[in-house]
């Protein structure tokens, strides 16, 4: 009888102990007094909106954005130079040879470099590289087959870069070079596995180009200048410019393609076709606009610029977003431009 009291007596002691514990934070810690305030803090919205203002040389060019906003870039004559705009902290990208053209890529924070090597006598080779801002890095491209740096041997030294398009979730770049023979210019595809092959298209002089992602996979889509064409590598006509001059605007990632229509680089309606649906929306301007003040964004939106006005109005919605100095470019929260030798931006 004595060790089963004892028993009952040892177990109740945690109980009691438990019970107390749990008084003692109902009274200081839940009691009905305490008041709490729960705020979300949204960290994507924090980093996507941040304010944009770093300072560059008056003698910059070829100043280009990354999507994010996160980095501007310009170049010197000799080497790129990267500001992350959020640190305001300022990187050189040294390149070993002739810069001919550099872009940064579609949804990330990397560059798409192509340099200019001397083989001797007339020739040149292309080399390509990719430069990740976040970590400082640049590094070949290089095929992952032979385990080689990716590089095409030009037919002459006057060829250049002039364009660069990326076909979006099938990881494809297209590459154009233009020499001083403006037919003689050449688009090379080059996939996921850094693999190129040469485009096989009709002798013309090129334009634009774009690419988008059918469901037979990637597509380049060009301008054909000498026959005012806008086509498919693949032979399909998707604009024949039978009434006016058509030029290629640019692509979105549900495979639409706009295409403006007018005259002398302007443009007073805006084509949009769709390489899996044989339907075509069209937008009327109220007056001719340069084809390089309308700019096409990825999630099909599109933007005209009014350089004298200082706005940018986005055409279906009829929003009007004010900067100040001269655009630069859009990217996915705003506009950036440069205001004398500061580059700010301003939230859509």
């Amino acid at each position: 009888m004595k060790n089963f009291k004892r028993i009952i007596i040892w177990t109740l002691i945690p109980v009691v102990i438990e019970l107390i514990g749990l008084l003692c934070l109902n009274l200081f810690y839940f009691n009905g007094d305490a008041n709490f305030s729960i705020k979300k803090v949204d960290i994507s919205s924090k980093q996507a909106e941040h304010k944009i203002k770093v300072k560059i040389p008056e003698y910059a060019e070829q100043i280009k954005v990354a999507s994010s906003g996160n980095y501007i870039s310009y170049y010197d004559g000799q080497s790129l130079h990267v500001v992350d705009t959020i640190k305001n902290d300022e990187k050189e990208v040294n390149l070993e040879n002739e810069l001919s053209y550099y872009t940064w890529n579609l949804d990330t924070d990397n560059m798409f470099i192509a340099e200019k090597t001397s083989t001797g006598g007339n020739s040149s080779n292309l080399k390509f590289e990719s430069y990740d801002a976040k970590r400082d890095e640049i590094y070949p491209l290089k095929n992952l087959d032979k385990n080689q740096d990716l590089s095409i041997l030009l037919p002459d030294d006057s060829y250049e870069v002039k364009r660069v398009a990326f076909s979006g979730p099938s990881n494809v770049v297209y590459v154009m070079s233009l020499g001083n023979e403006e037919t003689n210019g050449r688009i090379y595809r080059i996939d996921v596995m850094i693999r190129m092959n040469l485009v096989n298209f009709g002798r013309c002089r090129l334009g634009n180009i774009a690419a988008v992602n059918d469901e037979n996979g990637d597509e380049i889509i060009y301008e054909d200048r000498t026959y005012n064409r806008i086509r498919t590598g693949r032979g399909r006509v998707i604009a024949t410019g039978e009434n006016a001059m058509h030029y290629l605007l640019n692509t979105d990632e549900n495979n639409n393609i706009y295409i403006g229509n007018g005259e002398n680089n302007k443009v007073n309606k805006i084509f949009i076709s769709n390489l899996d649906v044989d339907k075509r929306k069209i937008y009327t301007l109220p007056s001719y606009v340069n084809k390089n003040n309308i700019y096409i964004t990825r999630d099909r939106k599109i933007y005209v610029d009014n350089p004298e006005a200082g706005e940018v109005k986005e055409l279906t919605t009829g929003k009007v977003t004010k900067y100040d100095g001269k655009l630069i470019s859009l990217y996915e929260y705003g506009i950036v431009s440069q205001d004398g030798n500061k580059i700010v931006n301003s939230l859509f």
